[in-house]
């Protein structure tokens, strides 16, 4: 293999793995979550809230909450909105 086959190998197996893990509401709630607070992206427990919308879910932290450092708000809630199989999380507010 020459040093572009190399290079385009590399890119598509990274490409992929980045899709696979957008498919996965775990990953990019954490991912969502690390934005804020890296620990507690990594040590945190959630659970799935109730809702009734159609392409989107809430999720409350119940274990190891992140805290806006400017507000020193609790963030507690997060949507995750599905686009085929992908998915995207943000935080959502107080319920």
């Amino acid at each position: 293999m020459n040093k572009r086959k190399k290079t385009r190998a590399v890119a598509a197996i990274v490409i992929l793995a980045i899709l696979l893990a957008m498919c996965s509401t775990d990953i990019m709630l954490r991912l969502a979550v690390f934005t804020y607070s890296p620990k507690s992206a990594v040590t945190m427990k959630y659970k799935k809230a109730d809702d009734r919308s159609a392409g989107k879910d809430l999720y409350v932290i119940t274990e190891n909450v992140p805290v806006e450092k400017a507000t020193r708000g609790m963030l507690e809630t997060w949507e995750v909105y599905h686009f085929g199989p992908l998915k995207f999380a943000h935080y959502y507010g107080e319920c």
